[in-house]
């Protein structure tokens, strides 16, 4: 499986993955997706870009960031063999987790606040040493290198992942998150995309939103972003679709049309694509 399809699939039949130290010495353009479960990212190496909350930020070596279940999100590295993209990617599922929390209330609030509030920040730049974070990472990867022997042992890897969110949440509380850029076109894209991907798709009225040509804002979100606003606009609105597949018991082509997709076999072929699932398949692992 390559990387893009990984990404859809990242939990597969496990609650808990990790990717230790992965190594890319190209990065291919990624669509805007999202996983099931939490993922912790851990940047080794490499500088690059991650469109979140219609927001651009730079990540850099010690940078971490944490991902919400089933939250858009596109990351893009410039990578080459003299300055590779090295990172350690944590997904699991919080309903694992939460059960270890019992005993640590204030913990217990910051891992609430990760799994199903909106967090003030996401992006995490140590101001200090990373060697407490790669130990921890470094003790998460001998103890999951151990699993296809021994079976999965998820109590010590939940005390290991209320490590990582105890640190994440001392640098929460000091103020060390992250520094989106100033607003960019892209992010004005993602804005006005926001209020309209509902509505058929028009961008001759987004560019005259920005006072720009159509070619042009279309070339600056790929410039800034490295991908197409027809991309961003079909994952946030299957993004939508997950949303209403779980909350409402409306009809799936009655929430193909809510979300602008009104074409039934158009809606189920490109909600399967991007996450892997078809939207009755989704619907049913919602009730599980």
């Amino acid at each position: 499986m390559d990387e893009r399809a990984q990404v859809f699939h990242v939990l597969n039949n496990r609650g808990i993955r990790l990717k230790y130290r992965a190594v890319s010495y190209e990065c291919p353009p990624l669509t805007y997706h999202y996983h099931k479960g939490i993922e912790v990212l851990f940047v080794h190496q490499g500088k690059g870009t991650l469109t979140l909350n219609r927001k651009i930020y730079n990540l850099e070596a010690g940078c971490v960031v944490i991902l919400q279940p089933f939250q858009l999100h596109r990351i893009q590295f410039d990578a080459n063999p003299q300055n590779p993209y090295v990172r350690t990617v944590l997904t699991f599922e919080p309903s694992i987790v939460a059960p270890h929390l019992k005993n640590f209330t204030v913990l217990s609030r910051f891992f609430d606040q990760v799994w199903k509030e909106q967090m003030s920040n996401q992006v995490f730049r140590e101001d200090r040493d990373s060697t407490y974070m790669l130990g921890i990472l470094e003790r998460f990867n001998e103890l999951v290198t151990g699993w296809n022997e021994k079976g999965e042992d998820h109590e010590t890897a939940s005390m290991l992942i209320l490590n990582i969110l105890d640190y994440l949440s001392s640098l929460h509380i000091g103020g060390f998150g992250g520094v989106a850029r100033p607003d960019s076109h892209a992010e004005k894209i993602m804005n006005w995309v926001e209020e309209h991907f509902t509505e058929p798709f028009d961008l001759i009225e987004l560019a005259k939103e920005l006072h720009l040509s159509k070619n042009h804002v279309s070339r600056l979100f790929r410039t800034e972003t490295g991908g197409s606003i027809t991309e961003y606009v079909i994952a946030r609105r299957v993004r939508q679709a997950c949303w209403l597949l779980k909350t409402e018991s409306k009809s799936i082509e009655q929430i193909g049309s809510l979300v602008g997709i009104p074409n039934f076999p158009y809606f189920c072929r490109i909600f399967k694509k991007i996450t892997g699932f078809t939207p009755i398949q989704y619907r049913k692992s919602q009730l599980n």
